[in-house]
């Protein structure tokens, strides 16, 4: 959890643009703070797209029976990552995708069969989750990095002012390299455990030496 409240946040977005804080966050009645929250939401979403340490993780689902796979709300994003062929032998891909526009609760929807709901009974099916968790629920560094982030695009939205954008982006690089880099920090990732989770399969997969083919091998001439 971060000790930088959404208010703190809004209220540096509207000083690095000139313009007065607010007191609370029940009475947003102005055009600004309203843009300045919004603002504030959609990078929000950006920041947690990529993955972070307290937004992405693998879960397993098996179904009783052949039928859907219900991912739940506020879901950014889901993948496949289990090996799973269909009946013609192409390998099934997995995403998470909405039936109906509006919907809040996502399903896993099957792109090589182009449907929703053939997952088989009895299979284990293993998801790599990214789901979009509030403010209040983020490291601290990640948070000033998102919020360096929101005043540099709220200043330019409002302000336009170049001279300012140039100081602004300054502190984006700063601490949004501090965020990443307690991110990483947090997963406790190193060189050989970093990547994607199929790069990191070929890295751990075991090998086998089968002796029968390597015998008749000679190790010297003649």
């Amino acid at each position: 959890m971060g000790v930088i409240s959404k208010l703190d946040a809004i209220n540096h977005m509207l000083l690095m643009a000139g313009e007065s804080m607010v007191t609370d966050l029940e009475n947003l009645g102005g055009v600004d703070t309203g843009v300045c929250e919004g603002v504030l939401e959609r990078t929000l979403v950006d920041f947690q797209s990529r993955g972070l340490a307290n937004n992405k993780y693998h879960k397993k689902f098996k179904l009783d029976a052949i039928g859907e796979i219900s991912l739940g709300s506020d879901n950014i994003s889901a993948e496949l990552i289990s090996d799973h062929s269909n009946s013609d032998g192409f390998r099934i891909i997995g995403v998470s995708r909405v039936v109906n526009e509006g919907d809040t609760t996502a399903k896993l929807f099957n792109v090589t069969d182009q449907t929703y709901s053939n997952w088989a009974a009895s299979t284990e099916y293993w998801v790599e989750l990214v789901v979009k968790v509030p403010w209040q629920a983020m490291d601290t560094p990640v948070q000033r990095a998102i919020m360096a982030t929101a005043a540099r695009q709220y200043q330019i939205i409002m302000q336009g002012d170049v001279e300012a954008d140039k100081y602004l982006n300054e502190l984006e690089i700063i601490y949004t390299t501090r965020g990443k880099c307690a991110d990483v920090d947090d997963k406790r990732r190193t060189i050989f455990s970093s990547g994607t989770e199929k790069l990191r399969s070929i890295h751990h997969r075991s090998s086998t030496t089968d002796t029968s083919r390597f015998r008749y091998w000679r190790t010297s001439n003649g």
